[in-house]
Order: structure tokens, then C-alpha cells, then sequence
């Protein structure tokens, strides 16, 4: 803990203040001295000219071309020996303390192509807790120094041959091993191979074991020799040997270590990992001393031989040690494991690098890589290095610049020296990580933002001093406070000299974010509150965004110019601002339907302009699967720009009548007030009202809803939600507020202040008060469009504080309104700030989460004032208050945007599509819950793409702002979502996933959002009850002492639920397994007979002749992994699977299953067919019996191999199965599939077991399932696929591997309707918890897991916001990409408002107008019946300005919430019968609902046949040219559905896509003779081919899927198709 503290304070706190240097302990003593002088120099030389050279911009040239050429020739030497470490030109040089041996053997080597890696220095991990006193990150092993103590005594020939050969072959080990270290650390490993590092060379093994020395050189061994040795004398044969590597802990093994008090010890390995540690320490080296010191710090070690003594003594022998580089140095034991120690230890063989100096010049370096991006930070590029030059010397003139005018006197020159230092050290050694370091590791971004910062202090202190003395704007008096004065221009001047002085402080804070980051934030500032625009996403995005809006206000300021510059009449208002309010209005309305992200808009400027862009990226993307969101998301922006192409024209013209009609001049002093009232009542009802009634807790007081949903009494959810009457109201106020109320408002102040401005001119110049005018007309619209909940707050405080408390004050009630504007954004989060501290520092409710937070909690109290003036700060500048530590102290955190986090992370699933094929075979990529659950997520982000937004508009989820955080919390899904973006109907959100199964804290924090409080009874110490449905009194404190609430208890989503069963309990006895495996003979012969290539398999010759034997008689296979306990076919007589057996039992089944083939095969016993059938049973069932490693009789091995089988793991080992691969199509299309429908039926063996004992049901069942579902292994892509295009059911086996558990489990998913509970967090407090999980993991490098910041916090949950932090820092299971949900794609809301008005809308509503007109009329004439029975259904009045097609049928999503019963079930609710025909040979009849009003009897109901459907052609066209009611008439139709009989739901099979479709309009007779021809598909009449195929309720989109239950999804079709 010390030394994290200490490196903290050297790392962190002083290298913040200085800028980036700090002494490195571990660094070499070159690194530490030219960091320090370089640093010495960037502080003194500037000081020193100033205090010594008179001041000229003379000596400020010179300081500046100093400091340009002192960092251009460190920066090209920096790129240069990066760019020598690349191309990697190595120069050896042999080392002359090398005996001649060695010598030899480098020059033997010398021929060897050398590696062109880079080396790279040595780190080495110090363990402060060794687990045997010998850690083998302590142990000097090979401390070879013992040859360096031994007496040199003249060895025999042949002995000394054998040492030169060893020695030899151990050279070139030596030099082989380097080259392998130099690869190794190319590629960013520090730490070679153990396999190659480890191995001495075998021949030196063989010499050393060839010694038949009886030396007596015991005597003179250390100790620890002596030691090892005698304890091992009685195990004959002990090998007592020095350790070789680290890792090196066999019997006989000595390693060396330091002890605590720096003594050298050592430990041996005994048998069965025992060991001995010699007690005496240093006994008998006391002489060597000097000898183990001086070769302490070697390089590299050399091993001392022993002979092998009489007696069965084995002595150390010697043996060149290959590990090399290593540096040996007395290490203090408390030194953490965390910390890691650079040591630069040249190796034995020195290498030099060639330095080009000139084109065929170059001199030899002796350095490393490591050891430069110590010494100095690497840069990127060329222009990066030009741009650090520049800017260092901009940080040079700039700064003697303002020493040269005087601004610093006395200490503070040394001071603003000291920040000129400070700028340009990070240029060349930046402070890493930075305290606004977003990111863990190098960010080079980072470096640049000290000298940025600076450069634009010091502009704007010479731009504020030339301001103030030159005065070139008369000051104007804006609420009291006088602008643009001397007074003022010299205050701001002085703020920005002191914040300047204050950057080391300021920097140690974090208080300014990174530069990308900054820009980010202000543009997004600019363009929120300058002129109502939304949030950004991006750089880019901001960038657009604001580009956007000033092109807006420049095409508006022209018009609002010329309308105030020309003279106004008494009673009138000119043309041209008629047209600048027109315009005004229109553009605001566009512009805040809009997303920041051009992203999309892009996608379809390309795709019709460059639509080779278009191609080349589709190319690209056909790898992938195919996804629908884009294209969907491209056709929601279509039609968004249609509708805004006809509305903007219409609101424009609307707008320029009524500002023209001078009703705001006329009825000035009194429709202001009336729409003020308007506003605030309407506001108040809307915004205030209803959602507390609608709430969980109203007003914390009620203990349920006023309001309630339809499924709020409902157990369980069975359908989408209902639309009650109190939702219908919310959004139709809020149509109001938006489009009438807030307009007029912003209309009649635009009004009144031209016509004063005309009249009375005041102290602003027209040009300025027409930008005035132009900005916050802009924005205040906009803002009304975007965010109503708020406005008329804002409203209310701007009239009662301009027209009643302070009307002297007033400058016009439009910039009175556009400033309180400004005001109560920043009031509102101050608000929200104090809320979350005094939440979180309640006394009686805080959770101290470490002692740290025990200590802090009363050092906090004395500093509430100072706190209070942070929090001051904060709400001004949009900063997160962030708890330091997850303390009670908090301190202010550096500006973010509303996204918050600077990176883009989003989850990348782990999948079969994108790892190799060995790691899917070897461990399951992804075996974990949380890399398979996140899927779950996935699909929980596309529903609320579908349905968020309109879900808003509706008040399902209470009032919303940009930038508020909710929680949805069900039985095993909790996520975080986040709102970045609100706009006039849409929504950017992200959505972070949690683990299913947390963490102790987060299920107790769980437990407080889903748990109620309606049953708490007590009143402080008493418990009197309290009154019904009415919250006792401790519940209500509670409740109001806490940074969340519940604002929707019965949310419904369409989502999967998921049920998991043990497999293990399911195969537990032979007889389950004999059903699984009988189950899976049967599936397998189901697909054989099911397969088109059933004849080319039964003619194959390569197949016939193999199978050819089984049919001989007395033939058996009698593999082992076959037995009578779990094959139903075991021919026990034969002792194996013979084919007469597998007759007996199969045969039936086969004849069955081929007899619904529609062309007939051979079904004798031994046909081709029947012994396909047995062969490929045969394989299936020895691939399962081979997998599970023929131990079928346990069951941990037949889970294994069923588990493989059912991810595809087939390995076909027998040749006898080899035939197979005649046809690869016999294993993907017939075993593969049969594993996976047997466990399916084996499922539902358990509910019923007798159901598939007759053929035809099992037949059914298995077409069944082939159809409806999905079953695929997890890690499949086409898992993923079926998940997210809506399947109704999958399955799937996954195999669980926790830290306590190993088990198979069954996952079955159903898609349904969820409930989910909606809780509503400060977002303040989620702003300040997530910048304080970066400051401490990133800055504070506080890596503890059970750090007391994400303890459990129920008042604030903590512990689930900061898991939701982007990873490393939290650990969510799954992060969304930003995602844009669209209000044109609530189901719900279409219906309720028509959808989108557009050119083809109104020309398609004009032609049913005509067209009821003229059956209307035709009708009248005729037979005198009424409009209302020739029309269709009645349909037609209640058609709108929509290209939505008029309701088919009604279902339960367009039907909600209209106050009527249910419907009664009736055909159109049931599965789409197949287009076959009928006894009189029409196609059959169109089911509807209601039955149309048609004489005569109904035609016959169509008999199911089998068969696939027939696919819909396209019809003739939108109009027809002849028709029985006269020319250029429109199609009739039969009631809403067309002819009865066909529903309006569902997609036959193989059908005309739905955005391919046309309108069939086309006139068809009434009715057809008995004698008249059949006819065709495409002449059947329906009311609108893409809504009959569709299946989407009335106002629903046609590409966006409506979520109805018993819907199957078109896009999973091929799924289904490509699995069976």
C-alpha cells in the first residue's frame, strides 16, 4: 500500500505539477538526468533572458529559434532510432571476455541468417509474498557464480573435449535463444517461451552425465551445495542440480533468493514438491563475499561444474545457463506484485543498431526500444512531429510575449516560467495517465493539451488587454451589468492570468478535459444553448450540427434584417417579416426533427448520387449476414424527409398568413398574457399532472397509481400495451403545446419586439439586434419542438420575474425568455447536483464502503461551504460532481458532453464467425454467461428502437430530458439506458446490460428497485399502520431520500423468456439416454427422406459399394461405444448393430417417412434407402460415441460428446464411416440436424410421453419445429441472426463453466411480451459515479476488486452504475452501439396519428376520395344505397393524409387502447392456410374480419393441403385504364380484407417482399360464375398488397416488423430454411 501511495505521488501528483518529469527509480541514471536537465533548461533559460536582456521581441525571436532547434533535433532523433528499431539493421560485436570457445562458436554462427528483431529490455515481477520463501521471481536461479569459487584443477582429455563441446553447443543454444528472444520481443512479449528458454543443451546433459570424476572439490562449495547435498545422500541416485529456469521445481532442484534482511539463501526441491531451506545462510562463503558482490550485477550467469562424488553423491555440475538479459540486484521484499521493474541489462552479446547518418554513412547504437519510450514519448507521424516543433515554439513566443507586457511581476514570473516548462516538457515526456485521461495506458492525445491550453490562455489575455485599451465597442448595459467596458475587458483579462498561473493545479485536478474532448463539449454547448439544437455524438457530429445551425440563422438574419430596416405602418407588419417568421418556423421545425448524427442522411445522399459508393461498401459487407436495421433506419429517414418536404411548406405558409394577418399587433396587450396562462396551464396538466398520477409512488404519498396501465393488475403479460384514454390525451397536449401554443408565444414576442424596435430605437444597433432576434427565435423554437417538459417552467419564471419582480430590467420579453432559458438549464442542474449529494451523504443512510470512507464522512462536514461552491461551478459548466473514492468528499470533475465518454465502445459478440477453428474446437470461445447472454441485450436494443421513442411521446416512461439515465429492471435483464439525443420525434439512446447473475451488491440493489414499499407500516420507532393505498410515513421519508424513482412498474417489451433445464437430470439413467439416442436414429432418418438429394445419394456408386456389406448375412458392427442400455436396435445375439435389427424396430418408420415423399422410392428391408438409412445411423452414433470418448456408461462424457455433436464438432475416426465424405451434405444436412431435433423431442418426451408413438404425429412434430424453430449451438452466427429477426422459439445446449460448477444445460427461448419495472436515476448521480470510476482506476490506479467505491448503495446504486461503466472500468455484459429510435416506427402511435404526410400520401388519400365519390354516387343512382355501404368497409372516412395502408384486420396493436371489448377469435387470428385451390376451382377466398356485406351464401373454407405456398406476384399497377365503373377508375375490393378467407396477417412462403410490393388497386367484379375461369394470384383484390402480406396494423410502417405474438418473422425464414 505504501508504495502504491508513493508511486501514485511520483507518477500522478508530481508529475502533474511539473508537467511530466518525475525521478523513475527504476529507469537508468541517463534517463533520470537528461529528463531532469532538459527540464532545468525549459525552466531557467526563459527566466534567465527575462531577468538578465533587456526586454525586446528580439531576445523573444531568439528564445523561440532556441527552443525550435533544441526540440526539431529531439524530436528527428526520437523518429529516427524508432524508424533504425523498425527496419531493425543489427551490428553484433563479440565480447573479448568470451573465451576462445565462445569465440569460436560466434564466428560458426556467424553464417546463420540473423533475425532483424528488436531487443528490448528485461521486465521482471517482484513478489512481495514468495509461497516458499524461494519464489521463482526471487530466485537467482542459475547463480553460476560457483565456478568463479572453485579451485582451477587441469581436467583429463577427455573430459575437457567434452566440457569444449558442451561449451560450444551451449554458444550456439546461446545465441539461438537470443535470436528467439529478439522475435519474441518484436512482437511486444517481454518474457520468451519457457519451452525454448528453459531446455539446456542435450549434449551437455549427456557429457554431464558421462563424468566419472572423484574430485574432492566439495570442500570449497558454498554451503547451500554442501547443504542440498547432504540432505539428499540418502535417495540413491538424487540428482542435486542447480535450477535452470525459474519454473525449474524438480527433485534436486537449488534455487538462490535474498532473504528479507538481504542475506542469500537457497531452497531445495525435494520429492513430491517438498523442499529444504538451508538454516545457515551465508556459513563457509564469508571469504567469497567479495566475489558473489563484484558478479552480482552480471548481465548473464555461467553454471559451475561438480563432479559427481563416490557414495552416490551428486554435485552441482555445470551447465551454461540460456536464459539471458537478466540482471541480478538485493530487491527490498515489500515491493508490491503490481509494480514491474524495467532494468536495462545489456546482454551478454552485445548488438548495435546501424544509425544512418548521411545516404552510406551510418554509425553503430548500442540502445533499446524500451529504454527510448522511457526516455522520451514516441510520436505517430512526420506531421505530428512538425506540429510538436510549432506549437513548442508558439508556447515560447506566446509566453515571453506576456512577460514582455508586463503581466507578471515578482514570484510570478518564476511561476508562469514554471508553467512555460511545464507546456513544453509534455511535448516531449507527457504526463501518462493524465488525471483527464479517459483511457488506461499511452494516450497521446493528451500530450498536446497542456501547450493548447496555454497558447489559448495567452491569446485571450492579449486579446482581452488590447480590448480594454483600445476600446472599440461602446459599453453597453445589459440587466444591470455594463459590457464591453474597459473595467470589464480588464477583469476578464486578470480571471485569465490567475487561471493561466493555476495550471499545474488545474491539470492535478483533471479540471480540463483532453483537446478532442473540449472541442466536442463546446460546440455542442454552442449549439444547444446559442441555438436549440441536440446533443452530439461525436466531434464530427458537433461539428455538423453547429455548421448546421449557422447556415440556418445566416439565411434567417438576411430576412429579419430587412423586415426591422424598413420603416413598419401603424396597423401593419411588413411582407418580408412575414416571410421571416414563415421561414423561421418552418426551418426550426425541420431542423429539430433532425439527428446530429449525418450518418444515415449520408448512407442516402450516397446511395442516389454515388451508387458505386454504394456497391463497393455492399461487396465489402456480403461476408456478414445480412442486416435489416440499416436499410430500415434509411427508410424511416425517408420518410421523415418527405413528411418535412410537405409540412415545412405547409407550416410556412400557415405561419406567413397569420403574422400577416396583424393579430399580434392588434391584440398585443392582452394575447400575451392569455398565452402565457395557456402555456403554464396546459404545461402544468401535461408535464406536472398526469405524470404523477401515472407514476408508481404519486407524490410519494400513494401507494399505487392513479392512472394505471391495462397490464398493470395483469400477472403476467400476454400482449403488447394497450393505448389508454390518458396516454391519447398526453400526446395530444403535447401536440398542442408544441404546434400551436409555444409558436404563437415565440411568434407575438418576435412581433411586438420588431414593432418596438422599428419605433423606438434602443442602445443595440439594428444588425445586432437582428442576430438578437434571428438566435433566440431559433432556439426557442426548437427547443419547444424538441423538449416541451421544461418550457413552461421556464415560461412561467421569465413573466413572473420580468413583468412583476424587476420589469425595469426587461430588454424585450424574447431575449427576457432566451436568457432565463440559458438560467434554468444550468438552475436545473444545480438542482439535480444537490439533490445527489445530499442523497448521498444523508448521516442516516450513507453505506461506508472502506475505512476511507469512515475517515471521510466527518473531514467533509467543515468543507460544505466549499462543496457548495463546486457545486456552483459545476452547474455552470456542466461538470460531474464526483465523489472521491466513493466518499462523502466530492470534487469537481472536467466538462464532457452528454455522451460522457470520449471513446465509441461497444460489445463485440464472440462468435463461430469470428475466431479460429482450433479455439472452437479446443474450449468454447465464449463458454461464458455473460459472452452468451449478451445476445439478450442485443434484442432488448432493437425493441426499444422500435418502440422508445414513441413510448416517450406516450409518457410511459415519465418526463425525460437529454441526457437522463433509466433502469429497466425484469426477472434476469437489468440495463441502464441512457438518453443522449432528444429531438422532435426521435431519440438517441445507449443501453448498457448487466450480468445476469451479479455480484452480492448488485442483487442487493436489485432487491430495492423491484421490491415495493406498500406493506411498511412503521411511523419512526412505532408501527400504526396508515391508511389505504396511502404510504406510511417511514416509507414516504425513504422514498424522497433517494436518487431514483420508480416511473413505471408495467412496462411492456417484446423480449425473449428464457427457461434453462439440467441436462444432466434428463440423462441421468441408461433409459433416457436409449429415448435421446432412439429419438436421434429417427431424426436422422426423417432428413434422409426429407432430402432433395435423396436419389443422387441412393445412385451415388462410391456409397453403394461401402454399404454394400451391412446387407451380407450375419453382419454386425460391433464398435464398443455400442451396447444394449442405450441402443434400442442392439443385436445382442451378434453383438453389435446388425441391419435386421435395425429393421425390427426402424422399418416402420422409414416406410412411413418415404411415403410422404411426393416421388416414391424403394422401401423393401434391404433397399438402397433402408440400408442408407442403417449406414448413416450407424455414423451418427459412433460420432456421438467417439466424441464422448467411448465412455458412454458415465455421463460427463456422453454431455461432452453430445455437446460436440451439437456445435458440429463431427470427427469421423473409423474407416468404415469414410464413405461419408462422398457428400459433405450427409453430415451438415442430415446428422447435424438430426442431433438437434433429437434433443427437441427428447424435450418434449418429458411433457408427453406417449404423444410420438404413432408415425404421422411424430412426422408433424418434426415439421413443426423444423418450421417454427430455431435450434443452433450458441457461438452458431446463425444463432444471433434468428434472435434478432424476431424467431418465435430456440434452442440450444449450452455448456456452463463457472469457478464452481461444469454443467450442460438446455436453454429454451419463446419470444413474448416482458414486463419490466422503470426506475428514473439522477442523472447527475450517474454523471458523478461514472467520472469517478475513471479518475480512480485510471489516475489513482486503484485496481482492488473490492474497492469500497462500488460497494452496494441502495440510496444511489452505485454498485450497478459503475458496472455499467464501459470496460475496463465497469464490467458490463454488453454496451450498444448509440442507437436512433424513430416515433414513425411505434406501431402505436402511427395508428394513433395516421403516419407520415407526404406527396404520395396525398395523392394516394385524393384517389380514394375520388373513388368513394364516384362508388358513392354511382351507388346513389342506382339502387339508392349510401356512400358508407359502397365504400369499402366503411374504410375510407377514416383514411388521413397517410401512405399508411387502412387496417386489414384488427389485432390486438391497433385495437389498443380504443375503449372497445375485444374482438371475439375468428379466422383472421389463426396461421395464413396455404394458397391452394378450392372444389370450384377458385383460389380460396380472403379471410376478414368483420365479414363483408355480401348477398348470398360465403364461399367454402379452403382445405389445408401440403405443399409450399405459392408466391404472390406483383399487380398490375396503382391505377387500371378499363373497369366495369367507366375508365380510369380505382380497383374495387370486398370488405377490408379483400375476398373473406385469406387473412391480412402473415407472409406466404417465398412471397413478394414487402417493400417491393405495389398497391393492387385494380377493379375486379363483384362476383364470378361458376363457369367463369380460375383466376391467377395476382388478380385476387386486396385493399393493399403490402399491408395483406404484412400483417402491420393500421398506421404501421411496412419495413418495420410489428411486434404481434403469433407472427412469425419473414426475415427468419431462411434461418429455418438453411438449418433443415
Amino acid at each position: 500500500m505504501g508504495s502504491q501511495v508513493l508511486q501514485i505521488l511520483r507518477q500522478g501528483v508530481w508529475a502533474s505539477l511539473t508537467g511530466g518529469w518525475f525521478f523513475d527509480p527504476h529507469q537508468s541514471t541517463f534517463s533520470n538526468c537528461f529528463h531532469l536537465y532538459v527540464w532545468i533548461f525549459l525552466l531557467t533559460f526563459p527566466f534567465l533572458l527575462y531577468m538578465v536582456l533587456p526586454p525586446s521581441l528580439m531576445v523573444a525571436g531568439v528564445y523561440c529559434l532556441v527552443v525550435a532547434v533544441i526540440f526539431a533535433t529531439i524530436k528527428t532523433v526520437n523518429y529516427r532510432l524508432h524508424a533504425m528499431f523498425d527496419q531493425g539493421e543489427i551490428v553484433e560485436k563479440r565480447n573479448s571476455t568470451m573465451g576462445e570457445q565462445e569465440e569460436d562458436a560466434a564466428q560458426a554462427d556467424s553464417s546463420l541468417p540473423r533475425d532483424s528483431g528488436v531487443e528490448m529490455t528485461v521486465f521482471r515481477k517482484v513478489s512481495s509474498t514468495p509461497p516458499v520463501r524461494c519464489s521463482s521471481q526471487h530466485s537467482v536461479f542459475g547463480f553460476n557464480q560457483v565456478s568463479e569459487l572453485l579451485p582451477r584443477t587441469e581436467d583429463s582429455g577427455p573430459l575437457r573435449a567434452a566440457e569444449e563441446t558442451g561449451k560450444r553447443e551451449c554458444t550456439s543454444n546461446v545465441r539461438r535463444t537470443q535470436a528467439i528472444r529478439r522475435r519474441h520481443n518484436a512482437g511486444s512479449n517481454p518474457t520468451p517461451p519457457a519451452s525454448v528458454m528453459g531446455s539446456p543443451p542435450s549434449s551437455l546433459q549427456e557429457a554431464q552425465r558421462g563424468r566419472a570424476a572423484s574430485h574432492s572439490r566439495a570442500l570449497t562449495l558454498p554451503s547451500a551445495l554442501h547443504f542440498a547435498s547432504s540432505l539428499l545422500l540418502t535417495r540413491a541416485g538424487a540428482n542435486v542440480h542447480e535450477a535452470c529456469t525459474f519454473d525449474d521445481t524438480s527433485e534436486g532442484a537449488v534455487h538462490y533468493f535474498y532473504d528479507e534482511s538481504g542475506v542469500r539463501r537457497s531452497y531445495t526441491f525435494g520429492l513430491a514438491g517438498g523442499g529444504y531451506e538451508n538454516p545457515v545462510g551465508q556459513q563457509g562463503e564469508q571469504a567469497a563475499n567479495g566475489a558473489w558482490d563484484r558478479h552480482s550485477h552480471s548481465s548473464s550467469f555461467h553454471s559451475a561444474d561438480v563432479p559427481e562424488a563416490t557414495g552416490g553423491l551428486n554435485l552441482l555440475q555445470p551447465r551454461p545457463v540460456v536464459l539471458q538479459g537478466m540482471q541480478v540486484r538485493r530487491v527490498p521484499l515489500e515491493i508490491p506484485e503490481e509494480q514491474t521493474l524495467m532494468e536495462e541489462a545489456p546482454p551478454r552479446a552485445q548488438h548495435s543498431y546501424k544509425y544512418w547518418l548521411l545516404p552510406g554513412r551510418w554509425t553503430s547504437v548500442r540502445y533499446e526500444r524500451l529504454a527510448l519510450l522511457a526516455l522520451l514519448d514516441r510520436t505517430r507521424g512526420v506531421m505530428e512531429n512538425i506540429f510538436g516543433v510549432g506549437l513548442s515554439s508558439l508556447v515560447a513566443f506566446l509566453g515571453y510575449l506576456l512577460l514582455l507586457k508586463g503581466f507578471f511581476t515578482d514570484i510570478w514570473v518564476f511561476q508562469f516560467c514554471l508553467v512555460i516548462a511545464s507546456c513544453q516538457y509534455s511535448l516531449l515526456k507527457s504526463v501518462q495517465p493524465d488525471a483527464a485521461s479517459p483511457m488506461h495506458g499511452h494516450n497521446w492525445v493528451i500530450a498536446y493539451s497542456r501547450p493548447v491550453y496555454f497558447c489559448i490562455c495567452c491569446l485571450l489575455i492579449w486579446l482581452l488587454d488590447t480590448l480594454g485599451s483600445a476600446q472599440p465597442f461602446p459599453p453597453v448595459s445589459l440587466y444591470g451589468l455594463t459590457l464591453f467596458s474597459a473595467s470589464f475587458f480588464f477583469c476578464a483579462r486578470d480571471v485569465a492570468t490567475v487561471f493561466t498561473l493555476c495550471f499545474p493545479f488545474v491539470f492535478l485536478l483533471g479540471l480540463l478535459p483532453q483537446v478532442n474532448t473540449c472541442l466536442m463539449y463546446l460546440l455542442e454547448q454552442i449549439d444547444m444553448h446559442g441555438f436549440g439544437g441536440t446533443a452530439a455524438t461525436s466531434p464530427l457530429t458537433a461539428v455538423f450540427s453547429l455548421t448546421r445551425s449557422l447556415l440556418a440563422a445566416a439565411l434567417l438574419y438576411g430576412f429579419c434584417l430587412g423586415a426591422i430596416k424598413a420603416p413598419w405602418p401603424e396597423q401593419h407588419v411588413p411582407v418580408l417579416f412575414s416571410v421571416f417568421c414563415g421561414l423561421l418556423v418552418a426551418l426550426s421545425y425541420h431542423l429539430s426533427r433532425q439527428s446530429s448524427d449525418p450518418t444515415v442522411l449520408w448512407s442516402l445522399v450516397r446511395s442516389k448520387f454515388f451508387p458505386e459508393l454504394e456497391e463497393r461498401s455492399l461487396e465489402t459487407a456480403r461476408a456478414e449476414p445480412p442486416d435489416p436495421l440499416p436499410e430500415k433506419m434509411r427508410q424511416s429517414v425517408r420518410e421523415v424527409l418527405h413528411s418535412d418536404l410537405v409540412m415545412c411548406v405547409v407550416i410556412a405558409v400557415l405561419t406567413f398568413a397569420i403574422s400577416a394577418s396583424t393579430v399580434f399587433i392588434a391584440l398585443k396587450s392582452v394575447l400575451g398574457f392569455v398565452l402565457y396562462a395557456l402555456a403554464g396551464v396546459v404545461g402544468f396538466f401535461t408535464h406536472y399532472l398526469l405524470p404523477q398520477l401515472r407514476k408508481q409512488l404519486p407524490w410519494f404519498c400513494l401507494s399505487q397509481p392513479v392512472l394505471k396501465p391495462l397490464e398493470y393488475s395483469q400477472y403476467e403479460v400476454r400482449g403488447a400495451a394497450q393505448v389508454m384514454w390518458f396516454e391519447k390525451l398526453y400526446a395530444g397536449l403535447q401536440c398542442v403545446e408544441k404546434y400551436l401554443i409555444y409558436p404563437a408565444v415565440v411568434l407575438n414576442a418576435l412581433t411586438v419586439d420588431a414593432h418596438t424596435v422599428v419605433s423606438h430605437p434602443d442602445k443595440f444597433c439594428l444588425y445586432c439586434r437582428a442576430l438578437l432576434m434571428t438566435v433566440a427565435g431559433l432556439k426557442l423554437l426548437r427547443s419547444a419542438f424538441c423538449c416541451p417538459p421544461q418550457q413552461y417552467l421556464t415560461l412561467a419564471f421569465t413573466v413572473l420575474l420580468f413583468h412583476f419582480d424587476y420589469p425595469r430590467l426587461s430588454q424585450g420579453f424574447l431575449l427576457d425568455y432566451f436568457i432565463m432559458s440559458l438560467l434554468c438549464s444550468k438552475l436545473w442542474d444545480l438542482l439535480y447536483k444537490l439533490r445527489f449529494v445530499l442523497t448521498y451523504i444523508a448521516p442516516w443512510q450513507i453505506t461506508w464502503g472502506s475505512a476511507f470512507h469512515a475517515f471521510a464522512q466527518p473531514f467533509a462536514v467543515p468543507h460544505s461551504a466549499m462543496l457548495f461552491v463546486q457545486a456552483l461551478l459545476s452547474g455552470l459548466f456542466s461538470t460531474p460532481l464526483n465523489p472521491l473514492l466513493g466518499s462523502a468528499v466530492f470534487i469537481m470533475s472536467y466538462a464532457r458532453p452528454l455522451k460522457f465518454w470520449e471513446r465509441d465502445y461497444n460489445t463485440r459478440r464472440v462468435d463461430h464467425s469470428n475466431t479460429r477453428l482450433v479455439t472452437q474446437l479446443d474450449r468454447n470461445p465464449g463458454a461464458d454467461d455473460n459472452n452468451l447472454n449478451s445476445i439478450f441485450y442485443e434484442h432488448l436494443t432493437r425493441s426499444l428502437q422500435h418502440t422508445l421513442c414513441g413510448d416517450l411521446v406516450l409518457g410511459r416512461w415519465g418526463n425525460y430530458g437529454p441526457g437522463d439515465c433509466f433502469v429497466l429492471a425484469s426477472d434476469y435483464l437489468n440495463a441502464l439506458v441512457h438518453l443522449i439525443e432528444v429531438g422532435n420525434g426521435l431519440v438517441t439512446f445507449q443501453l448498457r446490460g448487466l450480468e445476469f447473475r451479479g455480484t452480492y451488491c448488485q442483487q442487493r440493489e436489485v432487491e430495492a428497485i423491484t421490491e415495493g414499499v406498500e406493506e411498511d407500516e412503521g411511523c419512526c420507532c412505532c408501527e400504526p399502520g396508515h391508511l389505504p393505498r396511502v404510504l406510511s410515513f417511514n416509507a414516504a421519508f425513504g422514498q424522497r431520500w433517494l436518487a431514483w424513482e420508480v416511473t413505471a412498474s408495467k412496462y411492456v417489451l417484446e423480449g425473449y423468456s428464457i427457461s434453462d433445464n439440467n441436462a444432466a437430470s434428463m440423462l441421468q439413467v441408461f433409459d433416457l439416454r436409449k429415448i435421446l439416442i432412439t429419438y436421434y436414429v429417427k431424426s436422422i432418418i426423417y432428413y434422409v427422406s426429407r432430402s432433395p438429394k435423396l436419389e443422387a445419394w441412393l445412385n451415388h456408386e462410391g456409397i453403394a459399394a461401402a454399404l454394400r456389406s451391412v446387407r451380407a448375412p450375419g453382419y454386425a458392427d460391433s464398435d464398443p461405444t455400442f451396447s444394449l442400455s442405450v441402443d434400442e436396435d442392439y443385436d445382442l445375439r451378434l453383438s453389435g448393430l446388425s441391419l435386421p435389427s435395425f429393421c425390427a424396430v426402424h422399418l416402420e418408420w422409414i416406410q412411413y417417412c418415404a411415403s410422404r415423399r411426393s416421388q416414391p422410392v424403394d422401401q423393401d428391408w434391404n433397399s438402397p434407402l433402408v440400408t442408407l438409412c442403417f449406414g448413416l445411423c450407424v455414423l451418427g452414433r459412433r460420432a456421438l460415441g467417439t466424441a464422448s470418448h467411448s465412455m458412454s456408461a458415465s455421463l460427463e462424457p456422453f454431455l461432452y460428446g453430445l455437446h460436440a455433436l451439437f456445435k458440429g464438432d463431427f470427427r469421423i475416426t473409423s474407416p468404415r464411416d469414410e464413405w461419408v465424405f462422398a457428400d459433405m451434405d450427409l453430415l451438415h444436412h442430415v446428422v447435424a440436424p438430426g442431433v438437434r431435433m433429437a434433443l427437441k423431442l427428447h424435450q418434449d418426451h418429458f411433457t408427453s410421453p406417449d404423444e410420438y408413438e404413432e408415425p404421422a404425429a411424430l412426422y408433424d412434430a418434426i415439421a413443426a419445429n423444423e418450421e417454427r424453430l430455431v435450434i443452433s449451438h450458441e457461438g452458431d452466427p446463425a444463432w444471433r441472426s434468428a434472435i434478432l429477426s424476431n424467431t418465435p422459439s430456440l434452442l440450444a445446449l449450452r455448456h456452463v463453466m463457472d469457478d464452481a460448477s461444469d454443467e450442460y444445460k438446455v436453454i429454451m427461448l419463446n419470444r413474448r411480451h416482458l414486463s419490466f419495472r422503470v426506475i428514473k436515476v439522477n442523472r447527475e448521480c450517474v454523471r458523478g459515479l461514472w467520472a469517478g470510476q475513471q479518475q480512480e482506476l485510471v489516475f489513482l490506479r486503484n485496481r482492488n476488486p473490492e474497492r469500497g467505491s462500488i460497494q452496494n448503495a441502495k440510496q444511489a446504486l452505485r454498485n450497478m452504475i459503475n458496472s455499467s461503466c464501459d470496460q475496463p472500468l465497469g464490467y458490463p455484459i454488453y454496451v450498444s452501439p448509440l442507437t436512433t429510435s424513430l416515433a414513425g416506427s411505434h406501431p402505436q402511435l402511427r395508428a394513433l396519428w395516421g403516419g407520415p404526410v407526404s406527396l404520395g400520401a396525398i395523392a394516394h388519400w385524393l384517389l380514394r376520395s375520388w373513388e368513394r365519390l364516384h362508388k358513392g354516387c354511382g351507388a346513389g343512382c342506382n339502387s339508392g344505397g349510401n356512400v358508407d355501404d359502397s365504400d369499402c368497409g366503411g374504410a375510407g372516412g377514416l383514411s388521413s393524409l397517410s401512405n399508411n395502408p387502412p387496417l386489414a384486420h384488427p389485432t390486438p396493436e391497433n385495437t389498443a387502447g380504443s375503449g372497445d371489448q375485444p374482438l371475439p377469435p375468428g379466422p383472421g387470428w389463426g396461421p395464413r392456410p396455404s394458397l391452394s385451390s378450392s372444389g370450384d376451382g377458385r383460389p380460396p377466398p380472403l379471410l376478414q374480419w368483420p365479414p363483408p356485406r355480401l348477398p348470398g351464401p360465403p364461399p367454402a373454407s379452403p382445405a389445408p393441403t401440403e405443399g409450399p405456398r405459392p408466391s404472390r406476384t406483383p399487380g398490375p399497377g396503382l391505377l387500371s385504364s378499363e373497369g366495369p365503373s367507366g375508365k380510369w377508375s380505382l380497383g374495387g375490393r370486398k370488405g377490408l380484407g379483400g375476398y373473406d378467407g385469406e387473412p391480412a396477417s402473415g407472409s406466404p412462403k417465398g412471397g413478394t417482399p414487402k417493400s417491393q410490393a405495389p398497391l393492387d388497386l385494380s377493379l375486379s367484379p363483384d362476383g364470378s360464375s361458376e363457369a367463369s375461369p380460375p383466376r391467377t394470384v395476382q388478380d385476387i383484390p386486396c385493399l393493399d398488397s403490402s399491408a395483406a402480406e404484412s400483417g402491420t396494423p393500421a398506421g404501421a410502417p411496412g419495413d418495420w416488423p410489428v411486434p404481434v405474438e403469433e407472427r412469425e418473422s419473414p426475415a427468419a425464414q431462411p434461418l429455418l430454411e438453411h438449418q433443415y
